[in-house]
């Protein structure tokens, strides 16, 4: 595929997820500050073992990378890293149960009640 001008080459999939892990630990290293004697806001290292944590940052993730070029970061902070960090780093958030480090996560059997959904029945139409 060949290069237009001003465009930049399309990244590999590799290249998209190092570059999602890098302005993570960037930006929450350089942004968000969750101290220890607090007991209502919560961070864990492992981060990238919570699947709400991942999909919440990832959408903000790519919301910033528009807002940049579209010169919007005010915006940004105020619609959707403001919204994301409450429930985030939030004492009932995806990192509640590792305030003293991460717990153990397995996908299969995971440590916070969730959802239960069944199969929609035939015919079934909203």
């Amino acid at each position: 595929m060949s290069e237009a001008a001003g465009e930049s080459p399309e990244l590999s999939e590799q290249e998209l997820i190092d570059n999602f892990v890098d302005w993570v630990e960037a930006f929450i290293h350089d942004i968000e500050a969750v101290t220890d004697d607090e007991n209502t806001r919560y961070w864990c290292p492992q981060w990238w073992n919570h699947p709400e944590a991942v999909t919440r940052l990832r959408a903000l993730y790519e919301e910033y990378v528009r807002a940049e070029d579209e010169n919007t970061l005010s915006g940004w902070f105020v619609y959707h890293w403001d919204a994301h960090s409450k429930t985030l780093f939030s004492a009932t958030g995806p990192f509640e149960l590792c305030r003293d480090g991460h717990r153990f996560f397995d996908r299969q059997v995971m440590y916070t009640p969730r959802l239960v959904t069944e199969a929609i029945p035939d015919g079934w139409a909203p």
